[in-house]
């Protein structure tokens, strides 16, 4: 494993610990590893999706055939196609959870970041 991600890992450990998460609890590990990943992808991520693009689609809105529906789609298509029992069936849904990363930078951006843990929200109204 590379120092870097080993870095990044401690790093993540140590933002976990700061919120109350042990190591015992159950998933935490995972969560450790899948937050590593994220972060490792963002130099590429970045460079391959400037802030800019992310906020002009994100502006677009969500109709079902605009950008972030469709890449949402594109990512679980491929997973569903290739198999999660592949690596890049697995790596379909890792890019489709970076990709949410994206969008959620974005909507702070554009709109405002959500409400504190523990903060008061609205009614939450449910959409079938």
């Amino acid at each position: 494993m590379s120092s870097n991600r080993c870095q990044v890992q401690v790093a993540v450990w140590r933002a976990m610990r700061l919120a109350g998460v042990s190591l015992d609890t159950p998933g935490a590990i995972e969560v450790v590893r899948d937050i590593t990943w994220i972060i490792l992808q963002q130099a590429t991520i970045l460079k391959r999706f400037p802030l800019e693009q992310n906020d002009r689609h994100t502006a677009e809105g969500f109709c079902p055939d605009s950008y972030w529906p469709l890449k949402f789609g594109k990512f679980l298509h491929r997973a569903e196609t290739i198999g999660l029992d592949y690596p890049e069936g697995r790596q379909a849904i890792a890019e489709h959870a970076a990709t949410a990363v994206g969008l959620m930078a974005s909507v702070w951006r554009l709109h405002g970041s959500p409400p504190q843990i523990n903060e008061p929200t609205v009614t939450v109204v449910k959409v079938e």
